[in-house]
């Protein structure tokens, strides 16, 4: 049996110069650790803790209740800020730290830690939001001219002054705002929109099959980022847009290039809807944390299973069987080859004609290094960090959580991981004390489909030149 340092030496290497395209939205993010300074920035809400969070936010009062509701309910959550009262934000309060923010910011950095060679696409490029690139020269951007699309270097693609700024909001267990305990260490993000966003990439979208052709793999997000002020009409005509942009994407491929598409929270119930029917039956893969597949399982009306997850603490095993029927039925509704949950304890993928399902379990064991370096380094800047991820174990929990899935689908397991043409799973590695919680969904779902992709192309595009065989995009 290869050892896990020969195994993470050896997936590292498949990685290298892989060419993989990434869009759509990056942004800052502004980290705010709740506690008494932050309850004096804010107002009191009524009922802290208990009422839903309007949507957009559109006060200080508004703000307060969405972190109270979000401590309370103990996960994660998102929810859209006015422009207005995002600009009160930027002008009044101080972030304690910023990164690197937005699925393609945070995937971008990810991929060129690990020594790929990414095509990134994102709608606002600033001078402070190309700061937050951490390999900014190896990220090409893609330029059209006359048609034909040129890969250029990440600097020449600034083109504002303005830059897309969250403010995340993190919390761990027993800190308190407005007499609200957290019963979990995550985090609320308070999200801007800004007009510019509409889901189009001017030019690039009718040339992007030229992109298709010169990658192995496609990693999409941002579907949710669309407001009523950004389409013409609704949610519809943009979300088939973009469905007709990753159709392009896979003709340019010698053969359908695999897509990537990263889900996540929206309060808007008819987005979310749109989102479902347009874009994700397009994907490859689907990727999601507990409450996002509780939010696709209940919009796609299924029904529900025997005992649906609550995500209350403490974990309960017997929930990786309501997940594992959750993705089942998500993934015949959608149609799409894999859907892939990243919990606390272990990662989970139900599969159907997706390549190479043992290629899947090996995405998912490296994405559980590469969420544990996360966690306990704050950030990724090189291969050698994951080093760090492997001193964490894996959990004891998600161990015993994986081995009762197995017996219930009367199928072996392999010194803790669940591997079968159908389905995958994997414990988690757990950090007790995490530097922070943002992203590391993003960085388990980029880490284990590059590596799902280079696998089944022969451990890498060989070359390591960053390009396809074929017509596509010449770099300047």
């Amino acid at each position: 049996m290869v050892d896990d340092h020969t195994q993470l030496a050896s997936d590292i290497q498949a990685l290298e110069g892989l060419p993989v395209f990434i869009a759509y939205n990056a942004n800052v993010d502004a980290i705010v650790r709740v506690g008494e300074d932050l309850e004096s920035f804010l107002e009191r809400p009524s009922e802290p803790g208990e009422r839903q969070p309007p949507s957009p936010l559109d006060s200080k009062r508004d703000l307060a209740t969405a972190i109270t509701h979000t401590m309370a309910a103990g996960r994660g959550d998102e929810v859209a800020m006015t422009d207005e009262f995002s600009a009160t934000l930027e002008t009044e309060l101080e972030p304690d730290s910023q990164q690197m923010g937005g699925q393609t910011g945070i995937m971008t950095n990810l991929v060129t830690a690990l020594g790929a060679s990414p095509v990134t696409y994102t709608y606002l490029i600033s001078d402070r939001q190309l700061s937050m690139f951490d390999h900014a020269d190896a990220v090409a951007y893609p330029s059209v001219t006359n048609g034909d699309v040129e890969l250029i270097p990440l600097e020449e693609a600034v083109n504002t002054d303005r830059t897309k700024i969250n403010w995340v909001f993190e919390f761990r267990v027993d800190d308190e705002l407005f007499d609200v305990r957290a019963i979990e260490d995550t985090r609320f993000i308070a999200a801007s929109r800004p007009p510019e966003f509409d889901l189009t990439a001017g030019d690039l979208d009718a040339h992007v099959d030229q992109i298709g052709a010169v990658v192995d793999g496609a990693l999409l997000a941002g579907y949710h980022n669309l407001t009523p002020e950004h389409v013409e009409e609704d949610y519809e005509q943009a979300h088939r847009h973009a469905r007709d942009v990753i159709r392009r994407l896979k003709s340019g491929s010698q053969g359908d290039v695999p897509v990537h598409i990263e889900y996540a929270v929206t309060h808007d119930d008819d987005l979310r809807e749109s989102m479902y029917e347009w874009i994700l039956p397009e994907a490859d893969v689907v990727g999601a944390d507990t409450h996002e597949l509780t939010l696709l399982h209940n919009d796609a009306g299924l029904e529900v299973v025997d005992e649906e997850p609550t995500e209350e603490t403490p974990f309960d095993r017997d929930e990786i069987i309501s997940h594992y029927r959750m993705l089942e039925a998500i993934r015949d509704e959608l149609g799409v080859g894999c859907v892939q949950l990243h919990a606390m304890e272990y990662h989970l993928a139900v599969m159907d004609a997706y390549p190479r399902p043992d290629a899947v379990a090996r995405g998912l064991e490296f994405s559980a290094v590469n969420a544990a370096t996360k966690a306990a380094l704050g950030d990724i800047t090189s291969p050698d960090d994951l080093e760090t991820g492997l001193e964490y174990e894996p959990s004891a929990k998600g161990r015993k959580a994986i081995e009762l899935l197995a017996d219930h689908l009367e199928e072996a397991v392999e010194d803790g991981v669940l591997s079968t043409p159908t389905v995958a799973a994997c414990p988690n590695r757990v950090v007790e004390d995490p530097a922070g919680t943002v992203g590391i969904g993003d960085i388990v779902s980029s880490s284990s489909f590059v590596l799902e992709i280079a696998i089944a192309n022969g451990g890498g595009n060989g070359d390591g030149d960053g390009n396809r065989d074929g017509d596509g995009p010449t770099s300047s």
